[in-house]
């Protein structure tokens, strides 16, 4: 009784304290300290003499829970909805090559150390300890440097992912798993909306690549940072559908249905309210792990038809033409000869195809340039610009057949169209 006694007098002075905590950081603390240090190991292992502190700790446990719950959703509203980015988080691409000089001038003072390196003439004994100690640390430097990609740094992280992921790891130990979950599905949903602000004003103060590659970056870092957390992300919200209820009570004030109201068929209104206007029970799931996978998928396939859009639209606008012309032919009109039509003179399609082909030759390494900057992984960079490559291929493989079909050997020397192992070779750069 004396013990209970003074740990409800204890809970009595801190709870106050509880209530008033707004930093996230302390309240996970705190959980992990009851959770833990209290409840598993000191009452877990004397469970007959801390009974009554057991109570206790477990009702403090649950107000901080409460509480740790209570400023996540003000953090998620003020931190992530509510963040307005500074002129520096969204200086892309320029921190990323910042961060790329950084590192590259670390790698040749490393290169420039090892070449320094005293030969076996210049040995002294007496340096034997110190030469330990200086090649622990640049062995230590370059595991660092090889290890981790400056673009994959945390500091390098939009604000609002970093805010978020760093969030869900603090929760995903302090509170049940469903809680977390309802959490989770806001805090994303908030962090990927900020994403979408942030790559609109890249993309409008910066380029159209810049805005993308910053996007799926960070939807990239997102679906690989929440995979760790072994829970489904889909939670089922009810809603009430009155549809049927508002129309049945449409017709019910309709002044035509007042005479029959005292009828016993099918046309009666208050009848139909009674039986058809019952509301209808929805259940759906909301899955913010397939959101996050939903918007990468758009932004990897937007991004790979602006791309295919800037190489070869010109080309994809010209066959799009001659397919138009050879349905007006199958439908009965007029025959054609496609060498005759103005836009398809052999000397036109040589300055679309030329066009085309200094296009790819100067924007080809800039773009493989910017994945490189922003990816910083060559397995990613593959994947994402493998659709671009087969849109280029294919898109030229149709050109081929065409001018082969409809023009002569004297007009495709005219024409001039680089072969397809040219083709090959200009995009093979990124293999």
């Amino acid at each position: 009784e004396l013990l209970e006694k003074l740990c409800l007098s204890l809970y009595d002075v801190l709870r106050p304290l509880i209530i008033h905590i707004i930093h996230l950081e302390t309240l996970s603390e705190l959980c992990s300290i009851l959770k833990n240090e209290m409840l598993e190991d000191h009452v877990h292992n004397n469970a007959a003499q801390l009974g009554a502190f057991d109570a206790v700790v477990k009702q403090m446990l649950e107000d901080v829970q409460e509480r740790l719950v209570y400023r996540t959703h003000i953090y998620i509203q003020t931190d992530i909805i509510g963040y307005n980015p500074a002129p520096g988080d969204l200086a892309y691409p320029e921190k990323l090559e910042m961060m790329e000089r950084i590192a590259q001038s670390l790698k040749e003072e490393q290169l420039k150390q090892t070449s320094q390196e005293p030969s076996f003439s210049d040995v002294q004994l007496d340096d034997a300890e110190a030469r330990r100690n200086s090649n622990a640390g640049s062995l230590e430097a370059s595991r660092l440097h090889t290890s981790v990609s400056p673009a994959d740094l945390h500091g390098m992280w939009y604000p609002t992912v970093r805010r978020t992921l760093v969030c869900l790891s603090k929760l995903y130990r302090c509170i049940d798993k469903a809680v977390f979950q309802g959490l989770s599905q806001e805090a994303l949903s908030a962090c990927i909306q900020s994403l979408l602000k942030a790559s609109d004003i890249i993309l409008k103060n910066k380029t159209q690549i810049d805005g993308q590659l910053f996007l799926i970056k960070h939807l990239l870092i997102m679906r690989e940072q929440i995979a760790p957390f072994h829970i489904d992300f889909a939670i089922k919200e009810i809603s009430l559908d009155l549809k049927k209820t508002r129309d049945a009570a449409f017709k019910i004030l309709n002044p035509k249905a007042v005479p029959k109201f005292f009828q016993l068929n099918s046309h009666n209104a208050i009848l139909e309210f009674l039986l058809e206007g019952t509301p209808e029970i929805k259940e759906h799931y909301i899955d913010s792990k397939k959101d996050v996978d939903r918007h990468l998928k758009f932004s990897c396939e937007q991004f790979i038809q602006q791309q295919t859009q800037i190489f070869v639209g010109n080309l994809e606008e010209f066959l799009t033409k001659v397919a138009a012309l050879k349905t007006m032919v199958v439908q009965g009109g007029p025959t054609y000869s496609l060498s005759q039509q103005p836009w398809a003179q052999p000397a036109k399609i040589n300055d679309v195809v030329m066009a085309t082909y200094r296009v790819m030759k100067s924007k080809l390494p800039s773009t493989l340039q910017s994945m490189s900057l922003y990816l910083a992984n060559r397995d990613t960079e593959f994947i994402l610009f493998k659709p671009v490559r087969n849109n280029i291929q294919q898109v030229f493989q149709r050109l081929h057949a065409l001018l082969q079909e409809e023009y002569s050997g004297e007009d495709l020397q005219i024409i001039a169209c680089p072969s397809m192992e040219q083709i090959n070779l200009l995009l093979s750069v990124n293999k």
